[in-house]
């Protein structure tokens, strides 16, 4: 009866480390879902523009301003990014580079919202956010001159070697039937030979 029991509980341990262990691993998933990152960038940006555009004076509005341009930046970016890639251009290490950057805006656009309402002055941190922009922009910039760029056009030189392979194993083919059958080889020596003279 006791290797039963023990049995029963091992089993029920197993199962129970198996059910928490798929609960945390859904969990993970689901707040690393990009519609969870959008719904909590868009109630940020919300937070945000609210204390932005209040009426009463606030202090540091600026950041809260800032925080706002950074979350555009980083939104035109991966439209832009998603564009190009779409069209087949060639990004180089801009892909891999992306998330980085948008962790990095993530932790600005957390500092710049702990400062809109406090009196401390922080110019180091607008500048890192004046900073953090332009290089947004740049990338941005670079994007869309490379998804402008034309691409290569191979469907136009694969059709042209296809058809020119097409050619030589009709021509190879047609010599070789030509070939084989007497008949045929004299009537094109005939004409062969009316076409000289």
């Amino acid at each position: 009866m006791l290797e039963f029991l023990i049995v029963v509980a091992l089993v029920g341990l197993v199962l129970a480390g198996l059910l928490v262990g798929t609960a945390v691993f859904l969990l993970r998933r689901l707040l690393r879902s990009r519609l969870v990152v959008a719904a909590t960038d868009l109630v940020a940006d919300g937070v945000l523009a609210v204390s932005a555009c209040r009426p009463r004076t606030t202090p540091n509005r600026a950041a809260a301003l800032r925080a706002l341009r950074v979350s555009r930046a980083h939104r035109l970016l991966r439209e832009r990014v998603a564009v190009a890639q779409r069209a087949g251009a060639h990004l180089g290490d801009v892909p891999a580079v992306l998330p980085r950057l948008e962790a990095e805006g993530r932790r600005l656009r957390a500092a710049l919202g702990r400062l809109v309402g406090s009196t401390a002055a922080a110019h180091e941190l607008l500048d890192r956010a004046d900073r953090h922009l332009a290089v947004l922009a740049d990338l941005t910039e670079v994007v869309d001159t490379a998804a402008d760029a034309p691409a290569a056009d191979d469907a136009l030189a694969r059709d042209a070697e296809e058809a020119a392979l097409a050619l030589r194993l009709h021509t190879a083919a047609y010599t070789e039937l030509m070939g084989r059958d007497p008949q045929h080889a004299e009537q094109a020596d005939r004409q062969r030979g009316r076409a000289a003279s």
